[in-house]
């Protein structure tokens, strides 16, 4: 019920944002605006819904931001003309990304290592990793592909059609055995695995599926910009975290809703485009993002507490 309740405030607050974007842009509702502002939000919402998958297990991934610029870095130096073109391209970036998150979940789940120094450690390592595989910005994308994904392909929005395939995604996977066990492992760990889930196992493959969410992220936002950048990849740690908890997921897992990192997701980048119509500073900006965040936790910490009292 709480869950609904916050959904509802989280739909409520973005409808007067919408409000107040479509007095600034009247061009909101046009197809064309929105093709745009579905391939600017893409890669934050596919970040998200990968950072939301580890919170769920009660964990955390500060090296989101590095796995999403190795996977892009990955996806932009593939030669365009060897074998496979850029479907090879993308499925070595994904693979490259899995594996690094189910690194990640082996060390947490086996080594009993907090996921947050796991985490912080790896953000290194594949940062360091990133910048051996492209040491400056640059690499190749097929323009048509950049092209038809920043403008559409003959009337499509391709980016909201993969943010809604993503999210159909997601709803099977949850019905699954694995879906229930996330969030029977993340909400009670300890009765989870006295009822026969092996707990371990359910970890691993939540950040290698976090990994191929972030390195969806990290091809998407190589195809919007046309090259790739080994660093871009930092502001999206914060921003998902930022966005995960806006969207209602716990920091002690078991509870939240993709579809609450959906609406807090559009909810922060329909906020910074806003300060960018005003001429706001980047820095502003950033203290913007920072007390939504502390808003929302703050939120979230009172409500949880008042609900155990």
């Amino acid at each position: 019920m709480r869950n609904r309740l916050d959904l509802l405030g989280l739909c409520a607050l973005l409808a007067m944002v919408l409000v107040v974007y479509q007095r600034l842009d009247p061009t909101l509702l046009h197809p064309s605006t929105i093709t745009i502002l579905s391939a600017q939000f893409l890669p934050l919402i596919l970040a998200a819904a990968g950072q939301t998958i580890v919170m769920l297990t009660g964990g955390i991934d500060l090296s989101l931001g590095a796995v999403l610029s190795l996977g892009m870095a990955v996806f932009v130096i593939y030669p365009p003309d060897a074998p496979g073109g850029v479907v090879a391209a993308m499925a070595l970036a994904l693979a490259v990304t899995v594996l690094a998150g189910a690194a990640n979940g082996v060390l947490v789940a086996y080594a009993g290592l907090p996921p947050i120094i796991v985490t912080l450690a790896a953000s290194f390592l594949w940062g360091g990793v990133t910048l051996i595989v492209l040491p400056q910005p640059g690499g190749h994308v097929p323009e048509g592909l950049v092209r038809a994904y920043n403008l559409g392909w003959h009337g499509l929005a391709l980016p909201a059609i993969a943010i809604g395939v993503a999210l159909g995604l997601w709803k099977l996977v949850k019905t699954t055995h694995f879906g229930l066990a996330l969030y029977a492992a993340g909400g009670n760990e300890h009765g989870a695995y006295a009822n026969g889930i092996d707990t371990r196992r359910v970890k691993i493959y939540a950040y290698g599926l976090a990994g191929l969410f972030t390195g969806l992220a990290g091809i998407g936002l190589a195809i919007q910009t046309g090259s790739g950048d080994p660093t871009i990849g930092v502001p999206y740690t914060l921003n998902s975290i930022a966005v995960a908890v806006l969207g209602g997921i716990s920091f002690f897992g078991g509870v939240g809703q993709m579809r609450g990192t959906l609406l807090g997701a559009l909810l922060l980048g329909l906020l910074t485009n806003l300060l960018l119509f005003t001429g706001i500073s980047t820095f502003y900006q950033m203290i913007l993002q920072g007390v939504v965040l502390i808003v929302a936790v703050a939120v979230k910490t009172l409500a949880t507490r008042k609900a155990v009292a």
